[in-house]
Order: C-alpha cells, then structure tokens, then sequence
C-alpha cells in the first residue's frame, strides 16, 4: 500500500520522495516532450535541464536501478501513454512510457527499467523505440 504522504509536491514540476530524499520530475520525457528517446537524447535532455537550471538545479542525472525501483510499486496501478497498466507510483500522472533509461555506460549497452513488470534489460544506446527518461536528483541515503 502506498503511504499517501510519501511525495511531496513541489509545485514546480517536481515530486520530492520524503523516504528517499530524492527529487523526480514529475512527467517524463515523453509526456513533456512528446517524443521518444535514445540513451544519447536522454543524456542530452537531463543536460539540457542542468544547463537551464531546471527548478533551479543542475544536477540532474539518469536514475540507477536502485532509484528507479523505489518508484516501482506492484499494488499501486499507473496507466502508461496506451492506457496499458503500470506499477509506477500513482503520484505521477498517467500517461508516463512504460520504459524509461537508467544511468550507465557499458559502451554500445544502455539499461532501460519496466515499470510493466520491474525488470531492467540492456538496449543499444541509438534504439529510440518506445523508450522515455524520468529525470531525478540527490542520492538514496546509505
């Protein structure tokens, strides 16, 4: 079950997770942008976003696997851009891709999350199938 006062709406653009102290952006990508993207147009978008301090900060990056699965919630239902179910937490609007790039560098790999089924899976960094980014800031506390 989701605990209901677990985001923090920033009122900029941004959900702040208070368990994990990390700043996401609350659309992805593709709902901002409305397109898809490539490892290489992730890394130049989250750049981007640094480059305009985006809500006023510029250390936006790529979230790990470990990140990206503290928004991975199996008893909460999220609707992705088909209408398809998604376990992503209910916070974010729907309409969000399914698929999302994590961070990484494994030469022509890149690593992209499901949130259909929580699983990661490497992908060539120049594939623009039906993949997003949702951007996020700071560090889970160790």
């Amino acid at each position: 079950m989701s605990d209901a006062n677990r985001f923090q709406d920033n009122q900029d653009g941004t959900l702040t997770d208070t368990r994990t102290t990390l700043m996401w952006i609350r659309e992805d990508g593709w709902q901002r942008e409305r397109k898809w993207f490539s490892w290489d147009d992730a890394k130049d978008w989250y750049n981007h976003l640094n480059g305009n301090k985006f809500c006023g900060f510029q250390d936006w990056k790529l979230p790990s696997e470990d990140e990206i699965l503290t928004l991975y919630n199996p008893e909460e239902i999220n609707k992705d851009k088909y209408g398809n179910e998604i376990y992503l937490e209910t916070v974010f609007p729907p309409g969000a891709q399914a698929t999302v790039w994590l961070k990484g560098d494994a030469g022509h790999e890149g690593i992209l999350f499901d949130f259909k089924n929580g699983e990661t899976r490497p992908l060539h960094k120049n594939k623009t199938g039906r993949m997003s980014v949702r951007v996020v800031r700071g560090e889970i506390p160790r």
